[in-house]
């Protein structure tokens, strides 16, 4: 993971557990849940961000916490677009909850597909003719003739 992505990664946690303190103010049946999934999911975040700052190298931890944010933040938003108005609050916390959603959902797909050279998205033997890719790695199990 890049210094870049693990700057996104942080702000992206740090961003998340300041939004689910600000929906802390909401009913408690309701604002319990946001609130700790997003300190939690947030903090979890903030720390793969600064492993991956101190070298660690992969994305899976970030992603499954990510994925667990997203399940966890839409049924929450599902849950308050179909609840009466009267009993969750105003338009501004389902539009606050559906943007911690969205920017959950835009962080997966960042750290899922960003910052992949173009040959990643190239197969067969047109990622051997592109010029930015390695020429020494190995054939591939598509272009090997069969036994």
């Amino acid at each position: 993971m890049s210094k870049k992505m693990a700057g996104i990664l942080i702000a992206y946690g740090a961003g998340l557990a300041g939004l689910g303190f600000v929906l802390q103010q909401t009913p408690p049946a309701f604002g319990r849940v946001t609130t700790i999934t997003g300190f939690v999911g947030g903090g979890l975040c903030v720390v793969w961000g600064v492993a991956a700052l101190a070298g660690l190298k992969g994305r899976a931890w970030a992603v499954l916490t990510a994925v667990c944010v997203a399940f966890v933040l839409l049924s929450q938003t599902v849950h308050v677009w179909t609840a009466p108005s009267d009993a969750i609050g105003n338009l501004a916390v389902r539009l606050l909850l559906t943007a911690m959603t969205l920017l959950t959902v835009g962080t997966i797909t960042y750290l899922l597909h960003g910052e992949r050279p173009p040959e990643f998205y190239q197969t067969g033997t047109a990622r051997r003719d592109n010029q930015f890719s390695n020429r020494g790695e190995g054939q591939s199990r598509d272009e090997r003739p069969p036994k």
